[in-house]
């Protein structure tokens, strides 16, 4: 028990002399504080002696300094830097100018004006070997040996590293003038804007887009669609939410990065569309299904379709009566060919398909044609090629069989010949990536507006004409669309 209140009392004994320790140095604060108020106070440098003078040996590392008046703009230092924290310009004056440069303190004719110096000293290491090389003698670490010319500044630490950054020319701009230098004042003038337009970043500004060239010619077939309508409704439901449909996964994050990419830009729904397809197209990623659902996405609501709908039960009963057979069309693709075993004739097949493709000829002619030359043309092949001939000519049959039973006025509005609109993948065979993007965008906008193929092809026609796009090859894909081929 005695022990317990002994422990007490030396406890409260030991907080209070330790209270009146503190008390004492905070009545006498000024002259018991052992903490340097750095940087206004500094200890002393101490004297530093290893058995040599000064003058014998370079051993000090402290900041570099250069004596502008004695530099020739040699390079030397910059070019030995093994950090390259030394940057130089020089401009030298043109053969028929009088300007003198200035002489060295070596009598050394100098023959260029030094515009920029400029020394990085939070990237320093201190090698010193931009010392040795220079032929003047102009740089140098302070203190030392080199003391007479500059006094020690071993602590320059700064709040900011902009602080570092010691320039040492003190050229002006007239000096620059004289001598030439007006291009490369305009680019430090450029370059400082640039830096003080990035220190003020606003964000994205947003700028105002252009509409396509072929959105003026649809928007005056008003009795056809309303275009301008199908797109303000898409604005309101579409997101990028709506590619999830996508069932591939790589081919969902093209299609994202795409939409983003178009709706930071700024671009409506009907641009951003086009985009994506532009974006699937160029990664070899499209498909018919992939095509489906931007088709779903991209089609116009039922009040943009009612008009349309309201202008005639004779054209309404041909588009219900068209519709179908469009719908059943097979597409050929390359990955049908894969059904064949022979791996030189799958090859064969394979390159014909994508040389038709790119010419825009037919590809099963094209397929049929190369098989047959080489000599492997089997009965699987035939087979397979026959089955989208076959496809095709019965597809078109209903269509020719229906035509009598419409009348005088309904035949005269809608060609009898008029094929279905082809699919935006036969576009890709435009080499020029500006010149298929915009094919693919005045496509789009038809096939909203549910325009026929020669309507679309005609307004690809003018669209490139006018954009100065439609060179031979792309008129020789765009004369085989039309004719069907």
């Amino acid at each position: 028990m005695s022990e317990y209140f002994s422990n007490i009392v030396y406890g409260v004994k030991s907080f209070l002399t330790g209270m009146k320790l503190t008390l004492d140095h905070f009545n006498n604060k000024k002259e018991r504080v052992a903490t340097l108020q750095y940087p206004h106070e500094k200890w002393p440098v101490p004297e530093r002696n290893i058995g040599f003078d000064h003058s014998e040996y370079n051993l000090i590392r402290s900041r570099l300094h250069v004596d502008i008046d004695d530099c020739i703009s040699c390079m030397q230092c910059e070019k030995f830097c093994p950090v390259d924290c030394i940057k130089i310009d020089a401009i030298k004056p043109p053969k028929d100018s009088d300007m003198d440069c200035g002489i060295t303190s070596n009598d050394t004719q100098k023959k260029m004006i030094v515009s920029r110096f400029t020394i990085d000293m939070s990237e320093c290491m201190y090698c010193n070997l931009c010392v040795f090389p220079c032929p003047e003698e102009c740089i140098y670490m302070v203190g030392g040996p080199n003391a007479e010319k500059h006094e020690i500044d071993y602590e320059f630490s700064q709040y900011k590293r902009d602080g570092m950054i010691f320039e040492f020319a003190d050229a002006t701009d007239d000096m620059i003038r004289d001598a030439g230098g007006d291009k490369w004042l305009e680019q430090r003038d450029a370059k400082l804007k640039k830096n003080s337009e990035g220190v003020e970043l606003m964000g994205i500004v947003p700028e105002a887009i252009t509409a396509p060239v072929a959105a003026t010619a649809v928007e005056t077939k008003t009795e056809t669609a309303k275009p301008a309508a199908a797109a303000k409704s898409i604005d309101g439901e579409f997101d990028i939410k709506s590619l999830d449909v996508i069932a591939d996964k790589m081919c969902r994050g093209i299609a994202k990065k795409a939409f983003m990419a178009a709706k930071r830009a700024g671009k409506d729904a009907t641009a951003i569309l086009a985009d994506v397809a532009q974006a699937l197209s160029d990664a070899g990623k499209m498909t018919g299904e992939i095509q489906s659902i931007l088709d779903g996405l991209s089609a116009p609501t039922p009040e943009a379709v009612a008009p349309v709908a309201e202008a005639g039960g004779a054209a309404k009963a041909e588009s219900v009566a068209e519709a179908p057979p469009t719908a059943e069309l097979k597409e050929f693709d390359i990955k049908e060919l894969n059904v064949i075993e022979d791996k030189m004739a799958r090859g064969t097949a394979k390159k014909a398909f994508l040389g038709a493709k790119r010419s825009g000829e037919d590809k099963v002619e094209a397929v049929r044609k190369a098989l047959g030359d080489a000599g492997l043309l089997d009965s699987v092949a035939e087979k397979l090629l026959n089955s989208f001939t076959i496809t095709d000519t019965e597809v078109s049959a209903p269509v020719v069989a229906e035509k009598p039973v419409e009348s005088s006025e309904d035949a005269v509005a809608e060609p009898t010949g008029d094929l279905p609109l082809f699919e935006i993948a036969d576009l890709n065979g435009i080499d020029d990536k500006m010149t298929r993007g915009m094919a693919k965008k005045i496509y789009m906008t038809g096939k909203r507006a549910d325009k026929t193929r020669a309507e679309v092809i005609a307004d690809l026609r003018t669209g490139l004409a006018e954009a100065g796009k439609l060179d031979d090859a792309t008129t020789v894909i765009l004369n085989n669309l039309e004719s069907g081929n």
